[in-house]
């Protein structure tokens, strides 16, 4: 079961991929379960300073596992779904350490969802973004009702998220959906480049920036309080005192998340 999630690590970049390529990378029960345990892991993991995320063989995700759709689900069978899957978005979103998605192929369904869920989406020329739900007359899961409005808009994610309609690439990129477009087998090095000057920062400092996203800052006075709350503690930080030094000295800061 462990085979349906890879996980490769290079400098300190966790290079996460979803291995079910029969379905193109379907997300059963089971992969859920392996999918939710490797991010929890790395979440502590302090050898990890960021996490891509892609599809093995050409395909980010279909979404959910169609296949297992015809039997009786019981309401409390589900819900015990629901609650593997939401471990699954909120350890992408919650984790404070950069998330970067790299996208080939399809990404529908709950596959847009982990898509939209991840901290900036490098996607190839050859991807394709769909929201599928209504066509199997379910509502969009594992976050996608709130993080697709976050990156195109309320009435865009309306009109996406209803229609169930097909954006290509270059579409998704200039809606938003996608922020950096690659050329097809130069995904995973564009995503590594920008995992890695994402982490060439102070990790608390990443840290607590996510946080706050994930808490909500949706005025001024959240963004004061937030302020109050944690820019005093960074202050007397090593990594703080070592980047003023650095400045001083004229190098490169070396950033140790104390």
């Amino acid at each position: 079961m462990s085979e349906l999630v890879l996980v490769e690590m290079q400098d300190g970049v966790a290079i996460v991929t979803l291995n079910n390529p029969k379905t193109r990378n379907a997300l059963s029960r089971d992969l859920l379960m392996v999918l939710a345990d490797q991010l929890e892991t790395l979440r502590m993991d302090d050898g990890c300073r960021a996490i891509v995320l892609t599809g093995a063989n050409g395909h980010f995700c279909s979404g959910g596992d169609v296949s297992g759709m015809s039997a009786e689900r019981p309401l409390p069978v589900g819900r015990e779904r629901m609650v593997i899957a939401h471990r699954v978005v909120r350890t992408l979103t919650q984790m404070g350490k950069p998330v970067v998605g790299a996208v080939e192929g399809y990404a529908a369904g709950a596959g847009f969802s982990l898509a939209s869920a991840c901290d900036y989406l490098v996607a190839s020329f050859t991807a394709k973004f769909v929201s599928s739900f209504s066509k199997v007359g379910l509502l969009p899961d594992l976050g996608l009702m709130y993080t697709l409005p976050q990156r195109v808009g309320l009435a865009q994610a309306k009109r996406l998220l209803m229609s169930s309609r097909i954006v290509a690439a270059e579409e998704a990129q200039f809606l938003g959906i996608t922020d950096r477009l690659a050329e097809p087998g130069e995904v995973i090095s564009a995503a590594l480049a920008v995992a890695r000057e994402l982490t060439a920062n102070a990790p608390l400092s990443v840290a607590l920036l996510k946080a706050a996203y994930a808490r909500g800052i949706t005025t001024l006075e959240d963004a004061l309080a937030y302020e109050m709350d944690n820019q005093a503690a960074l202050y007397l930080t090593n990594d703080h005192r070592e980047a003023v030094a650095a400045f001083a000295e004229k190098r490169a800061p070396l950033f140790q998340g104390l």
